[in-house]
């Protein structure tokens, strides 16, 4: 009989006991007539077939346990005793509970963010067969492909399906009190198809919206279309204004649509305009490379045959275009290949949450380990009965059921509990989590079930080991002889121990370690003054030298303002990491050397080194008649100026920079100090443009109040409307809070590690308290009787807490060696990570033994505090 039918009959007893009943009686009859076949009489060949067939009733039960899975009842009643076990002693068993629902919850809870970011499928079809187009070079860099490389590839390619790609933009639109900001997406038109869109209303975009000399449409986001046009059918063929020119809106999205994960969460959606400037390689921006490209394999073409064909299409772009690719090194340097969009999804964040979800393994480790010493109590506190039950039949086997039904028990009731406390973690970090890591919606949902499920039975079988394979070995004398003595040293106790402390020490030092990379990286920032100086951002409406006109128009406006002391406009706050090549002119070295140095490029305006505080040290600032039609100037910083000026004045020398149209050849006319941000360690190579020479729509404005005076925000808008009505001004923030930001990332792992971390101390520390006390609780009759004979409170410490602190520094010896081994894991998971020197491993150790030391002689203070012979005369 099957096993699944031997399961169900369990709940058919009535009727399979009537079973047995006729087919016992039919085999007792079938004998009887034989019997008298023989020449029996009727009576004689009854009692003939009842000796035959034996006792009725072991037949009845051997027939029972063929058809019906039995240790179903077996399970339940020993699921019952397990009830009876654990309430003797409700306090630990709630610690063990807790404890290990704790490290259930918390390890839920990082899984739920593992599965939203790396491992749940991507919302839209095809997305297995969805890569991402990349060039990279051999020996280290890769970048996303200009317009003509994608439109080579799309005409190109044997292997992909669909080419598309799209870059974000802010942009600004018109209605309400005031305008406002919105984020943009310009799309290639098979872009919102690839990602499974289909209008709500209206229609998609097509290849006419981006053909030149189009009419401006745009296509609407379920949530700007209910908050500006109320939900209104009818928008779709009305006009918005975008960055102050009309558009027709021909379509919305609905609302379940998003591609948070690729593009943060546009609002509006606008046809990418495929015109000479962009598809042309002598256009002014084809050799822009900020396009993500998406493409779609055809089904059946594997990842690395994708690969071969665009290598084959690089090589021949480089044959065709030697001199655009030049510096890159040729075709033996210079490739183009995919990646799944999956795995590049979220790839920033994917060794943080892999750091993260190793420690809170660890965590639900130490959580197994106090439950393994909770059961290990018990079970030699139950030596004398398991030795009496397997006297009197039990077998090894049944004796181990036994004890892991009632480690199933608890780890049920713990992954029950941690479940619970899952919901309530993943709702804090689905607020808290970075950017980065915000790929999808973060939930807990039948992946994670599922999770839980296997934690529960994997964490039976670990805790469950060490008092299983002591029932498992009852010895009958001893056992009877001890009972109600624990003596006897328990090797597997102390071990236990050992590894708890060791664990909770890498966790401790690990997260010591990122709170102070963190602090680190606050205090390196140097060379600027972020105090009191708030930050504004608009994006500017108008193109070429007008805008840099608007922008001077608003600067003028704003330092006219009451109780403002400075303002100043950057495309970026501060100078990012270098990424724009530089030589200097003249300089045979530096030629050389170009495609290897490179700098940070930052446009501003004539005020922004007085509003940071950032120091002259040679020549002038920019003027306002450093403008489009005269020379182009620069400054330089003192890193600069060390490196390629050490024996010469810079001031007065030329130096060629930039990226695509921003490339020139400028005249250096000042040298600054060296600007070190958050997240920056050592002084780097910065050049400084005009605002008036460069344009860029998108810019800061810094504004710095007299002191222990302030400006209001609507002065400020209002200072700015008056020279351009429509433009917005959002990401309104004080720049001491925006370098903050800077460090969230590593704020948050380490907030989040250290957080573990406190979790695993007093985890361990409780679970050594409660079992050091429940021993010690079950020895006092030995206590008082040694003390009765003489022995001191220091003998009776040093008994009680001898071996737990030799075991404990045993610990400790491992944790820090582990510490040192985990630190390297970090250092390349997490950026900037400050070195693990020996003194935070011995605070960090130092500080865990004093807690640890507490922790076991508290205990023993309270045994001495018992009177002997009260606990002499006790039974």
């Amino acid at each position: 009989m099957s096993l699944l039918s031997r399961f169900f009959n369990r709940w058919r007893e009535p009727k399979l006991s009537q079973e047995f009943d006729d087919e016992i009686a039919f085999h007792l009859e079938q004998r009887v007539e034989r019997n008298v076949r023989e020449g029996m009489d009727v009576t004689a060949a009854r009692a003939e077939a009842r000796r035959h067939f034996g006792n009725v009733s072991l037949a009845r039960e051997g027939m029972r346990q063929a058809r019906v899975a039995s240790w179903v009842d077996d399970f339940a009643a020993d699921i019952r005793y397990a009830f009876r076990v654990f309430a003797r002693q409700p306090v630990l068993t709630g610690i063990a509970v807790l404890t290990l629902s704790l490290g259930i919850g918390a390890n839920a809870a990082i899984y739920s963010v593992l599965n939203a970011v790396l491992f749940r499928p991507l919302p839209f079809p095809d997305a297995d067969r969805t890569v991402l187009v990349n060039e990279r070079l051999r020996s280290g860099g890769g970048t996303s492909p200009t317009i003509p490389e994608i439109l080579d590839i799309r005409a190109r390619s044997r292997t992909l399906d669909v080419v598309t790609f799209f870059d974000t933009r802010d942009a600004q639109i018109d209605g309400g009190s005031e305008p406002a900001y919105v984020s943009t997406t310009r799309v290639d038109p098979a872009f919102l198809p690839l990602m499974g869109a289909r209008p709500a209303l209206g229609r998609l975009l097509t290849d006419a919206d981006s053909a030149e000399g189009s009419a401006r449409v745009v296509l609407l986001s379920d949530g700007l279309w209910r908050r500006n046009f109320g939900s209104a059918p009818d928008a779709v063929g009305r006009s918005i204004t975008v960055n102050g020119a009309s558009h027709l809106i021909v379509g919305v999205l609905p609302p379940a649509f998003t591609v948070a994960f690729i593009a943060g969460e546009p609002e509006m959606y606008l046809p990418y305009p495929l015109v000479p400037a962009y598809t042309q390689r002598s256009g002014e921006f084809a050799n822009v490379r900020r396009v993500p490209t998406l493409a779609r394999l055809k089904p059946g073409v594997s990842l690395d045959a994708a690969s071969a064909d665009l290598a084959a299409v690089a090589a021949g772009l480089i044959a065709e275009h030697p001199h655009l690719y030049a510096e890159f090194g040729g075709a033996a340097n210079f490739v183009i290949d995919v990646q799944p969009l999956r795995a590049a999804v979220g790839e920033s964040g994917q060794r943080p949450l892999y750091m993260l979800f190793g420690a809170v393994v660890l965590v639900l480790l130490i959580a197994c380990v106090n439950a393994a010493q909770f059961l290990l109590s018990h079970a030699i506190e139950r030596e004398p009965e398991v030795a009496l039950r397997s006297a009197l039949g039990a077998g090894r086997a049944r004796l181990v059921r036994q004890s892991l039904s009632e480690t199933l028990l608890l780890a049920c009731s713990a992954g029950a509990l941690g479940l619970v406390q899952a919901f309530g973690i993943v709702s804090v970090l689905r607020s808290q989590l970075p950017p980065m890591l915000m790929v999808g919606r973060i939930d807990v949902d039948f992946r994670v079930l599922g999770f839980v499920a296997a934690l529960a039975f994997g964490t039976t079988l670990v805790c469950g080991l060490v008092p299983s394979l002591r029932f498992s070995r009852p010895l009958l004398r001893p056992s009877l002889d001890a009972r109600g003595s624990t003596t006897r040293r328990s090797r597997a106790r102390q071990v236990l121990i050992a590894v708890e402390v060791a664990l909770s020490v890498v966790l401790l030092v690990q997260a010591a370690l990122l709170m102070r990379t963190v602090g680190v990286l606050q205090r390196a920032q140097s060379g600027f003054s972020p105090e009191s100086v708030m930050a504004l951002r608009i994006r500017g409406m108008a193109g070429g030298p007008a805008l840099g006109t608007t922008y001077q128009q608003f600067l003028e406006r704003i330092s006219a303002l009451p109780d403002l002391a400075r303002a100043a406009m950057t495309g970026s706050v501060l100078p990012r990491f270098p990424d724009a090549p530089f030589t200097i002119v003249g300089n045979a070295e530096t030629d050389a050397a170009s495609p290897r140095q490179s700098a940070s490029y930052q446009i501003v305006s004539p005020g922004y080194f007085a509003v940071l505080g950032i120091p002259f040290l040679q020549g002038r600032s920019f003027a306002d008649t450093d403008t489009v039609g005269t020379t182009p100037v620069a400054i330089v910083n003192e890193q600069i100026a060390r490196r390629h000026f050490p024996a010469g004045d810079p001031v007065g020398r030329q130096i060629r920079a930039g990226v695509g149209p921003r490339a020139a050849t400028m005249t250096i006319v000042g040298v600054v100090g060296n600007v070190r941000p958050v997240m920056q360690n050592d002084d780097v190579s910065q050049l400084y443009v005009s605002y008036l020479q460069q344009s860029e729509p998108n810019m800061t404005v810094l504004v710095l109040p007299t002191a222990g005076r302030t400006v209001s925000l609507d002065a400020i808008k209002r200072a700015i409307w008056s020279v351009e009505p429509r433009q917005a001004v959002f990401s309104v923030v004080p720049l001491d809070e925006m370098l903050a930001q800077r460090v969230h990332g590593h704020r948050f792992v380490a907030t989040i590690l250290g957080s573990f971390a406190a979790l695993a101390c007093v985890m361990s520390v409780a679970g050594i308290f409660a079992v050091i006390s429940y021993l010690t609780s079950r020895r006092l009759k030995e206590i008082a009787l040694r003390r009765a004979i003489g022995a001191q409170h220091s003998d009776v410490l040093r008994l009680l807490s001898g071996q737990t602190f030799a075991w404990t520094l045993i610990g400790l010896a491992f944790g820090a060696g582990g510490a040192y081994i985990a630190s390297r894991t970090v250092g390349a998971t997490v950026p900037n990570v400050v070195p693990l020197d020996f003194w935070m491993v011995a605070l960090t150790s130092i500080g865990y033994l004093i807690v640890v030391a507490i922790a076991t002689i508290l205990p023993a203070l309270q045994a001495l505090r018992v009177d002997p012979a009260s606990a002499l005369r006790a039974e």
